[in-house]
């Protein structure tokens, strides 16, 4: 793994003492900026719909040396999701010192949501950093950061992203309390959800009876940026199939060569979500999307550590799971 520095000096006296006061307040900053800019890396990657898996977060750690927030382990054995988003956050630091920013689209509520944290994470770094000057990146790479990009990053910011064209994923339901409304499910949240003017009621039936679906409309947060509601709801695609290019788990992540491709269902009658991979046996059944999409992941790498990095010989069934997953990886 590379090693990442974030080095802060006063702005005047580059010799000087920096307090731990302002040192403590700068590297909280710098740790809340890589977790939320990895919180949204890895929720893109699993689609996952709410708040990462218990342990994720832990991934996104940083260690503190000299006068400022330090990362770098070499030889560590556990994937590469730290060090990718360390890049990805150096990126954002990069952006900011642009003399002028064009924001990024958003293409669902997980990247509306994740932008507006980032950029007020920016902004709070930059602030508290009145009067020092801090420089990151890699060594022999290192840059300074300026925030030149104020003014975008304060409306990026400010961004009503219920304003926001969006999606989610979920099923389509009727309202068990009101008779003539619909929700939207993913096992965890249970939201209303309105249709735009002009959609058949045909349509919203059919879509009904689709099993998982993405949904695009407006979606509604409260002050915590929790779902509340899905609203002018246009179009409903169905979602038969779902690609994963990383496996990423608690203790470990492995970036893949080809994506593991597995079949996501709703079965309304037990009330659980699935996740299913024929060619490596895998059958998962939770009571929501994210805990479905969580365990898949937590079963494939025990199928990889098993039977792709253990080195062992195997015959039938297992020589053919073990093919299959070293088909999937980088040799």
């Amino acid at each position: 793994m590379q090693q990442f520095n974030f080095r802060v000096v006063k702005a005047d006296d580059a010799d000087a003492d920096v307090p731990m006061d302002v040192a403590g307040r700068i590297m909280i900053d710098v740790q809340r900026l890589l977790t939320d800019t990895g919180e949204l890396m890895v929720r893109r990657e699993l689609r996952t719909q709410n708040a990462l898996p218990d342990g994720l977060e832990q991934r996104f750690t940083l260690s503190a040396s000299g006068s400022g927030p330090n990362v770098g382990a070499g030889g560590r054995e556990d994937g590469t999701l730290l060090e990718d988003a360390l890049k990805v956050m150096c990126a954002e630091l990069d952006r900011a010192n642009l003399s002028t920013t064009v924001p990024e689209e958003t293409s669902n509520h997980i990247e509306a949501m994740g932008r507006k944290r980032i950029a007020a994470d920016v902004l709070a770094l930059a602030d508290d950093l009145d009067g020092y000057v801090m420089t990151y990146g890699t060594e022999g790479a290192m840059r300074r950061f300026r925030m030149n990009s104020r003014e975008s990053l304060e409306k990026e910011a400010a961004t009503d992203i219920s304003a926001l064209p969006s999606a989610v994923i979920g099923v389509i339901l009727r309202d068990p309390v009101r008779k003539h409304r619909w929700v939207i499910s993913n096992g965890r949240d249970t939201v209303p959800v309105t249709f735009a003017p002009g959609v058949p009621v045909n349509d919203i039936v059919s879509y009904s009876q689709s099993g998982i679906v993405i949904a695009t409309g407006r979606i509604v947060v409260d002050e915590n940026n929790v779902l509340q509601e899905v609203r002018d709801v246009n179009e409903c695609y169905i979602f038969p199939l779902v690609k994963f290019r990383r496996m990423i788990t608690p203790e470990r992540d492995l970036v893949l060569l080809n994506p593991v491709v597995c079949c996501p269902g709703y079965d309304g009658a037990k009330n659980v979500w699935t996740l299913k991979q024929e060619d490596l046996g895998i059958d998962i059944a939770k009571p929501s999307w994210d805990d479905a999409v969580a365990a898949f992941h937590e079963y494939f790498m025990f199928l990889w550590e098993t039977y792709a990095e253990s080195g062992d010989e195997f015959e039938g069934e297992e020589a053919e799971v073990s093919a299959f997953l070293k088909s999937l990886a980088f040799p």
